[in-house]
């Protein structure tokens, strides 16, 4: 798989809970990892950017920094409050001019103990990487550097950030975590409420191992 992960982080996370999040990131591929971050951290590669706030379009602005950084063929998304299944650092898309997205996601509710399915988001996407470079830096234009206004990005504009997808699914699931201290506290999702998932457990237990301090 000629591919690079773009992982990126405005670091509002516990540190404890995010570095669980980055040493689980680690273990599961060999691909060379990019880190874009509002702090130094030691994860692959780091660009640390600063202090520069969160938001939707910062999130895309490090995205795209991590992406003129990398080399490969394709990119592959990683988020600072997310686990990724083994097989999700395996998937080989057919195409570099379309994006794929997983469709075996969860979100961990926000102080519940429960996997609500959400069907496809930025957090677990594989993208060709030029063409991903060209569509953000179509999307920004001239505007500012920074900004953090725009917490659905591009939507504020009257854009998406994509308008077509391809679509995967890897054998287990890919979960975000909703803590209280990312973006949002909630999540778009299926309202049906999990209590166990394939190779993770209960979310009770996952809870406690990562969030718990």
């Amino acid at each position: 798989m000629n591919a690079t992960v773009i992982y990126y982080t405005s670091n509002r996370e516990n540190p404890t809970f995010e570095k669980k999040i980055q040493d689980d990131l680690l273990k599961k591929t060999n691909l060379p990892v990019i880190s874009v971050s509002q702090k130094p951290i030691n994860v692959g590669t780091n660009i640390c950017v600063g202090d520069v706030g969160i938001s939707g379009y910062n999130i895309c602005r490090q995205i795209l920094i991590g992406c003129l950084r990398a080399t490969s063929d394709f990119v592959i998304t990683a988020e600072s409050d997310c686990l990724y299944s083994p097989d999700y650092f395996d998937y080989q898309p057919e195409r570099l001019d379309i994006p794929y997205r997983n469709t075996n996601i969860y979100v961990r509710k926000y102080k519940q103990d429960c996997f609500c399915k959400k069907d496809s988001s930025l957090f677990s996407q594989v993208v060709g990487r030029e063409f991903f470079i060209k569509r953000l830096t179509d999307l920004f234009g001239n505007a500012p550097i920074w900004n953090t206004s725009f917490k659905n990005w591009p939507k504020e504009i009257g854009k998406l950030l994509f308008t077509k997808y391809e679509y995967f699914e890897t054998k287990y699931p890919c979960i975000s975590f909703k803590t209280g201290r990312g973006m949002r506290k909630h999540s778009k999702t299926n309202e049906v409420k999990v209590l166990e998932l394939p190779y993770w457990g209960k979310a009770s237990v996952l809870r406690r191992k990562y969030e718990d301090q």
